[in-house]
């Protein structure tokens, strides 16, 4: 996985879309597996360790950071938040560039 374009182009779009540690989203604890940073405590290299494992490196597109994001209609998993409603948002193809960048076949 690639740090830079973490975080020049993904973190921005978790920001963006209040992927943070704020409540219990994403704070760890009982909403699942991906924990990150809070707004006033950004730590951009411990936000890329976590969602870091959230890539599956022998199928990218099925990764927990691509499908739970994106609606059930378009392929996605369970998940509170969509903010994705098909693979052709923009902010989504920045996502899974990453992803697929960061999986060397």
């Amino acid at each position: 996985m690639d740090y830079a374009a973490f975080a020049s182009a993904v973190e921005p779009i978790l920001v963006a879309h209040g992927c943070d540690a704020e409540g219990d989203c994403h704070g760890g604890g009982i909403r699942g597996t991906l924990q990150l940073s809070p707004p006033a405590a950004k730590n951009t290299s411990f936000d890329f360790n976590q969602v870091s494992l959230q890539v599956l490196v022998n199928d990218p597109d099925r990764s927990p950071i691509l499908t739970e994001p994106l609606a059930v209609s378009a392929g996605g998993t369970a998940h509170s938040v969509k903010p994705f409603a098909d693979t052709t948002d923009t902010e989504f193809r920045t996502m899974r560039a990453w992803v697929r960048a960061g999986v060397t076949p």
